[in-house]
């Protein structure tokens, strides 16, 4: 009996419960971080507009900067997510000893000896 998702539902539900609280930490950094690219980008272009070239340096440098914020958000996500399903396996699994009938009963539930 292996189970997957049920976990979600029921922390799901409890959040229902509890009035939400605004945006999160990491979205409000996404809304930031694209904004300033955009912003950036723009201002790269008006500048291209009037003098015919852009400071290279700064834009590879803010670009590996927002690269690295999203890869670092992505990791951090991806670990949570990681750590996450481990606790629910580990519940699971202590979860299947709990049920599991002592004695060497067959499937019928009854002792083979017996028989």
């Amino acid at each position: 009996m292996k189970r997957t998702r049920p976990r979600a539902r029921e922390k799901k539900e409890k959040s229902e419960g509890k009035a939400k609280k605004g945006i999160g930490t990491m979205n409000l950094i996404l809304i930031i971080v694209g904004v300033a690219v955009v912003a950036f980008t723009v201002t790269m272009i008006r500048i291209f507009t009037i003098y015919g070239a852009i400071p290279d340096t700064l834009c590879t440098y803010f670009f590996i900067f927002c690269g690295g914020e999203y890869g670092i958000m992505g990791w951090i996500k991806s670990t949570k997510e990681k750590n996450k399903e481990r606790e629910w396996q580990k519940a699971d699994e202590q979860e299947a000893m709990n049920n599991t009938p002592s004695g060497h009963e067959d499937d019928d539930g009854r002792d083979p000896s017996e028989m």
